[in-house]
């Protein structure tokens, strides 16, 4: 990018003029696509965000054993999916309008929490159930991800649309929406994770293996003592405690990747062709 990219620096000849909290506010108030496109974004990024927020790892631990190769691979191979999007989304959006691709995406992620949901509830702790978990957890973080690219243009796509209401851009304040709701959802779910341990009673369990880690860390223990102690602990769970964990990492997710996926087709209305004719209509309006 710093190689191959040349960036038009016209507009900073002028001195860029202030911006004000009641400005920040007006314009997101102001743009009613910014505004439905925010909530969705809002409530994509909480249920992307539950299962590697704490509660996969927490589970993987209790069901599987705490061994942190276990994790590694679950994260690993669902991220992987992230990597095609990367570069095939350019490709794919090419033939596939964003509503459709998002209907597609929906099924994707569906089947994917669906498989989880039933190694979590019927495998119990076999090999093949922790790959049915893992195959589960690539195919919905597949279907979030493809979300989170739709929604990030979508967000961006309104900086027309503003300029078309307003006559002015605005789209420092446009764009920097995005990291700012990315953190509001950071903080939702980690309440969420944290009202999940307590409900189900797992607080002992986290607290209890972070004790022990920071034992052997001190060198108050070994290695191989705090592995057996942990062992223990997560021998004495409960099997309804991990139940609720897959629920949780399962069921809310997916209710609300639905909700996410309502507010978009029904409120959301710059799709490609309303953003072209947009784009035509600011380019006459700029000749006259």
């Amino acid at each position: 990018t710093l190689a191959g990219v040349r960036e038009n620096r016209e507009d900073m000849k002028e001195a860029a003029p202030p911006v004000s909290f009641r400005k920040i506010v007006s314009t997101i108030l102001g743009n009613d696509q910014l505004r439905w496109i925010s909530i969705a974004f809002l409530i994509q990024q909480i249920s992307n965000g539950i299962i590697i927020a704490g509660l996969g790892s927490t589970f993987i631990y209790i069901v599987y054993g705490y061994e942190g190769g276990l994790y590694s691979l679950f994260t690993t191979v669902g991220m992987m999916a992230t990597a095609f999007l990367m570069i095939g989304y350019p490709a794919i959006s090419r033939r596939i309008h964003r509503k459709d691709l998002m209907k597609i995406m929906i099924a994707v992620s569906m089947a994917g929490y669906v498989l989880m949901l039933a190694a979590g509830l019927l495998m119990g702790s076999s090999k093949a159930g922790y790959w049915a978990l893992v195959i589960g957890y690539m195919l919905s973080n597949f279907g979030q991800y493809c979300f989170y690219l739709i929604m990030m243009i979508s967000i961006i796509n309104t900086v027309e649309y503003n300029e078309l209401k307003t006559g002015s851009r605005d789209e420092a304040i446009i764009t920097s929406l995005r990291p700012f709701i990315t953190k509001v959802g950071s903080a939702v779910t980690a309440v969420v994770v944290s009202a999940t341990y307590m409900i189900f009673g797992i607080t002992s369990f986290t607290n209890g293996v972070s004790e022990l880690e920071n034992m052997a860390a001190s060198g108050t223990i070994t290695e191989a003592e705090k592995l057996a102690r942990i062992s223990e602990i997560t021998a004495g769970m409960e099997h309804a405690k991990a139940v609720g964990l897959i629920i949780v990492m399962t069921v809310i997710p997916a209710v609300l990747m639905n909700i996410a996926h309502y507010l978009y087709r029904r409120y959301y209305r710059l799709d490609e062709e309303e953003y072209d004719r947009i784009c035509r209509e600011i380019a006459e309006r700029k000749q006259k």
